[in-house]
């Protein structure tokens, strides 16, 4: 094992490393399809299901044969469970990202318009999520969920309950699975129910209009929940939205 001498006087000084070796073309090419053959299962699983895919399907749509679809995935299951995983990894990486203010309240209001308009502009993620549920989970259950960030959310959500409480403005005893259910539920009905409830109550759910409304009165309701005194808080101006 070699020691600190062995290092060039810049690795000694710097602890930098050699960087890592180059992909070769042949790693490249690889990892160019796996990543055609994801995002091609991808559409075949929102647009049929997770019965009505096809690994002929996905291999056309990719552009590649068959034989290589499954010398990257071995089966239907493993392709579907490699596609959900990346949907999840892709929403907490986006969550992670977030900037959010050190208000508590002002937190909430950011998580919860980002999670209403991520659902919108990714309406194929609540499709996957509706086939796992549809299949009770069963891929999920063979997943890591370190590798899929699922602690970065429960961090994130808990951080901001801890910060209302130590201000006095949260009441206590929240806990971050219940937060999760008041902002994920709201944001979820509006996109996945936006063609009966838009026939129910003649309107388009997803105009700019209506979103700008669904998204204050969420903020609103996920801020009356969490708060001590809800009642001594004003709701925001969502009546003038609409006129």
């Amino acid at each position: 094992m070699g020691t600190m001498n062995d290092m060039t006087p810049t690795q000694a000084e710097t602890g930098k490393t050699q960087p890592a070796q180059a992909k070769t073309q042949n790693q490249i090419r690889s990892e160019a399809t796996r990543a055609r053959i994801l995002a091609a299962a991808k559409a075949q699983f929102v647009a049929n299901g997770l019965e009505g895919t096809r690994m002929e399907a996905i291999a056309t749509e990719a552009g590649v044969n068959k034989s290589l679809v499954y010398r990257h995935f071995t089966d239907r299951e493993t392709l579907f469970r490699h596609v959900l995983q990346l949907a999840y990894e892709h929403l907490r990486s986006a969550e992670a990202a977030l900037e959010l203010p050190n208000d508590p309240l002002e937190a909430l209001d950011r998580i919860a318009s980002f999670t209403l308009r991520y659902y919108i502009e990714n309406p194929e993620f609540l499709m996957l999520v509706g086939i796992e549920n549809i299949v009770k989970g069963r891929h999920l259950r063979e997943s890591n969920r370190e590798d899929m960030l699922v602690p970065s959310l429960i961090k994130i959500l808990a951080q901001v309950i801890a910060q209302g409480e130590a201000s006095g403005t949260f009441r206590h005893g929240l806990d971050p699975a219940d937060l999760f259910n008041v902002i994920c539920s709201q944001c979820w009905f509006t996109v996945v129910t936006q063609h009966t409830f838009g026939f129910t109550f003649e309107m388009d759910v997803l105009s700019p209009q209506n979103v700008a409304h669904r998204e204050m009165l969420i903020r609103d309701n996920v801020r009356r929940w969490v708060l001590r005194y809800p009642d001594d808080v004003p709701m925001s101006e969502i009546t003038n939205l609409r006129s």
